[in-house]
């Protein structure tokens, strides 16, 4: 076995330098940069109407804000579903975003009423009626020049052409009949798979049926056309939230039916220990302080 010799201190450095350049050129390349051009998204919409269409931001009638998508020939809300932890897998690769995006079908109508609300006591040119005056959502404009959405607004507003311009002038009583319309046709759809119990009162099931249709109306748009439609408010039992009610006749008469706690029965060597206790003092008072 052949003696060991000690390194210098030479060897030493050149060493550790020849490590260092294997170890620098075995390294793994760095990752690339992330390409927003790869990012994927969920979307579920109808067939064949995602091409030529994009996404527009507009004043919600009771949201407030919410995103859509406009083509020439749909209108749709767009609604995200998240819980918060989900991802897909796509092929070979993982898509981390897991909210899907709902393409959901929405009348243009409910977005222009509120405009035209507020032109309503002349005939106006409808690129002078969309307009935000906050300047916070210009996309309104665009719904200007579709004329899917401008026949659509001719249900609830009075047309005139002067010298090839239309102008519009919103006609009130269009409008609620138009409402009335679309209220009784949600009526029939919700009612397919209503409970029983709202089958058997009309006036529960209406208030049932425009608590969803007030989604799509302004606050004060959404008074006017309860009235017209005659829903009345309900009656004060039942507005009782039975969860959050204080203890009632029937809670106190349940309580007095409980049976009374019986209280376990001794054992034979807990009452030999009782007997044996009897005339002795505790530790406690042993060691207590004397008088």
């Amino acid at each position: 076995m052949p003696p060991k010799t000690r390194k210098t201190k030479k060897e030493d450095v050149e060493e550790e330098e020849a490590v260092e350049e294997i170890l620098e050129e075995t390294k793994p390349a760095k990752l690339p940069e992330s390409d927003e051009s790869y990012d994927r998204k969920i979307v579920v919409a109808k067939t064949g109407t995602l091409p030529n269409s994009r996404i527009i931001k507009l004043r919600h009638p009771k949201e407030g804000c919410a995103l859509f998508r406009l083509s020439d020939t749909c209108f749709d809300e767009i609604i995200a579903v998240n819980d918060g932890h989900r991802s897909f897998f796509h092929g070979e690769s993982v898509i981390e975003n897991g909210t899907i995006h709902l393409f959901s079908p929405f009348n243009p109508v409910f977005i222009c009423l509120p405009y035209l609300q507020k032109t309503s006591q002349k005939f106006v040119e409808i690129e002078e009626i969309l307009v935000d005056e906050q300047q916070q959502f210009e996309a309104i404009k665009e719904l200007a020049g579709n004329e899917k959405i401008l026949k659509a607004l001719e249900q609830v507003a009075d047309v005139k052409d002067l010298l090839d311009v239309k102008l519009f002038r919103l006609n009130e009583q269009k409008m609620l009949e138009w409402m009335k319309t679309k209220f009784e046709a949600l009526k029939q759809e919700l009612q397919k798979d209503a409970h029983k119990s709202l089958l058997d009162c009309p006036e529960a099931l209406d208030r049932h049926v425009f608590s969803f249709f007030s989604d799509f109306l302004s606050p004060e748009l959404a008074l006017q056309v309860k009235s017209h439609l005659n829903i009345q408010d309900p009656v004060a039992t039942e507005n009782v939230d039975m969860s959050m009610k204080r203890k009632s006749e029937f809670d106190k008469e349940f309580e007095m039916e409980k049976p009374a706690v019986k209280k376990p029965k001794e054992s034979i060597q807990a009452k030999k220990l009782q007997v044996a206790a009897k005339g002795t003092k505790s530790i406690s008072a042993f060691f207590g302080k004397k008088n």
